[in-house]
């Protein structure tokens, strides 16, 4: 079973300061798009507009999980933007989203990514560690957050 400090790249951490989600969907998009994972970034940045738009991504507590699972991606790529001001994602408590995940899965990870959504969401959960991963300085900071799972 991997663990999600495994999934976790440097490269595809960063600090946002996006005024709207879509702006911040891009930024990711284009960030999760330089991996040798994601064959089509046409296709891939479709899937994730598409998913979004049936249903927001943002689960409430300032978090969003933006996802999909499509044969574009070779295998589980995941980036985290962190917008430390806060940006409007229409999230389920309509509070302001602050920690982006955007997973990108192969058609075939079912398993491996519902594990790593809900080890995320199980990190998450702490309040504590929601507010270290907000005020984080660097991408091997935010990383190091993740050494339990």
């Amino acid at each position: 079973m991997v663990s999600v400090k495994e999934l976790l790249d440097a490269r595809y951490v960063t600090f946002l300061d996006c005024e709207t989600k879509d702006e911040c969907l891009n930024t990711l998009v284009d960030l999760v798009s330089q991996s040798e994972n994601i064959s089509d970034e046409p296709a891939f940045r479709k899937a994730v507009f598409e998913r979004e738009s049936i249903f927001s991504t943002g689960i409430g507590l300032g978090i969003a999980l933006p996802h999909v699972k499509i044969p574009e991606v070779k295998d589980m790529t995941v980036a985290v933007g962190i917008h430390a001001k806060g940006v409007y994602w229409d999230s389920l408590d309509g509070e302001p989203v602050h920690i982006i995940f955007l997973i990108a899965g192969s058609s075939d990870q079912h398993r491996i990514y519902l594990q790593t959504v809900s080890k995320i969401v199980l990190v998450l959960k702490n309040a504590k560690r929601r507010e270290q991963l907000i005020v984080a300085k660097s991408p091997e900071e935010i990383i190091s957050l993740f050494h339990t799972v």
